[in-house]
């Protein structure tokens, strides 16, 4: 019986926060600031509420967001992973539900690029899986071809729904059907063994 040759991968999707980037982010501490309930996301909690408690409340967390990206830092190997699958002819996209002014910052801060960059302002929040479906139709690519590397269950949850391969990077107590590296060395060693 032969076996099916794997697809060539295409495109890596990146989640910005906690896998390329470290920011001060204390998500606790953030949701009791914007009183979210116990169990429910910031962003679909603050999206439900009245027009002015959900203006107040974005620009609070616009405010704790830009502070932590200012004092945050790029993980080590990220320049030089983005660089590599560039020259490899990999798309590299991000995908952040953080804002567009601070994947700004953090790419002109560490001169870093991507093919494509997906934040929350165009209304495609993770959890939810409506940004890589936008991603395999622009690039005409089919879920064999992508990868979705991300450190938490807002990365695993649109991954699964989009059912395309995901990478989890670090050690956070994460359950399901993905892979886990280490750190971005390991995964660097992953990705670019894979495309040789």
């Amino acid at each position: 019986m032969k076996r099916k040759k794997r697809e060539a991968i295409r495109c890596i999707i990146f989640d910005l926060d906690g896998t390329l980037f470290d920011a001060p982010y204390d998500w606790a501490k953030i949701k009791q600031i914007l009183e979210v309930p116990e169990g429910e996301g910031i962003l679909s909690y603050i999206e439900k509420l009245p027009d002015k408690t959900k203006i107040e409340k974005m620009h609070m967390l616009k405010t704790i967001e830009e502070e932590a990206t200012r004092k945050g830092k790029l993980k080590g190997g990220v320049q030089e992973l983005l660089g590599e699958l560039k020259r490899k002819g990999i798309k590299r996209v991000l995908l952040t539900n953080n804002l567009l002014r601070n994947v700004r910052y953090i790419a002109r801060k560490y001169r870093i690029d991507f093919d494509m960059v997906i934040t929350r302002e165009m209304g495609m929040t993770k959890p939810g899986n409506a940004a890589i479906l936008y991603i395999l139709k622009e690039f005409g690519l089919n879920k064999d071809e992508v990868i979705l590397v991300g450190d938490s269950i807002y990365d695993v949850e649109p991954a699964n729904l989009s059912k395309i391969s995901m990478i989890i990077v670090g050690e956070i107590p994460l359950k399901g059907n993905f892979m886990r590296v280490k750190d971005i060395a390991h995964l660097s060693e992953l990705l670019l063994s894979e495309n040789n």
